[in-house]
C-alpha cells in the first residue's frame, strides 16, 4: 500500500525548489569555457543587463516586480525541462550480438548506465 498522496502546495513547492537548486547550480558552469574570448561574453552579458536593468529601475522604479517574477518564471521552467530520462533497455542478454554468433559470459553495465560492455567466452582453436 502507498502513503498519503502529497498536496498540490507540497508538489509545488517541490518543483520550485528543484528548479531554484538547477538555476543556482548552473552558474557554476559558467565559466567552465574553452578560450577567454567566451569568458569575456559570459562575464559581460550578464553584467551588461544588470547595468540596463538598473537604469530603467532608475527612471521607472516599479519595475523592480519583474526581476522575482523573471525569477520564478525560470525556476518553474528550469524544474520542468530537467526532467529524469527514461529507463534503459535491458542489456543483452541473448548468444547473438551485433550479428554474429556468440556465447556470452556476462555483460556489465557502465557505472551511469550507458555503456555496456559484453564479454564472451572465449574459445581456443588449436591450428587452421
Amino acid at each position: 500500500m502507498t502513503g498519503p498522496r502529497p498536496s498540490r502546495l507540497a508538489v509545488l513547492a517541490q518543483r520550485l525548489a528543484v528548479g531554484n537548486g538547477r538555476l543556482l547550480e548552473s552558474p557554476s558552469r559558467w565559466f567552465d569555457v574553452p578560450t577567454l574570448g567566451a569568458l569575456v561574453v559570459r562575464i559581460a552579458v550578464p553584467l551588461g543587463g544588470s547595468v540596463f536593468y538598473g537604469l530603467i529601475l532608475g527612471r521607472a522604479p516599479q519595475f523592480i516586480y519583474v526581476l522575482p517574477v523573471a525569477w520564478l518564471a525560470a525556476v518553474w521552467w528550469l524544474s520542468d525541462s530537467s526532467a529524469t530520462p527514461p529507463p534503459l533497455p535491458e542489456a543483452p542478454s541473448g548468444d547473438v550480438y551485433a550479428g554474429e554468433v556468440l556465447r556470452v559470459d556476462r555483460v556489465e553495465r557502465g557505472p551511469e548506465g550507458v555503456t555496456c560492455t559484453v564479454h564472451v567466452v572465449r574459445e581456443e582453436v588449436n591450428g587452421p
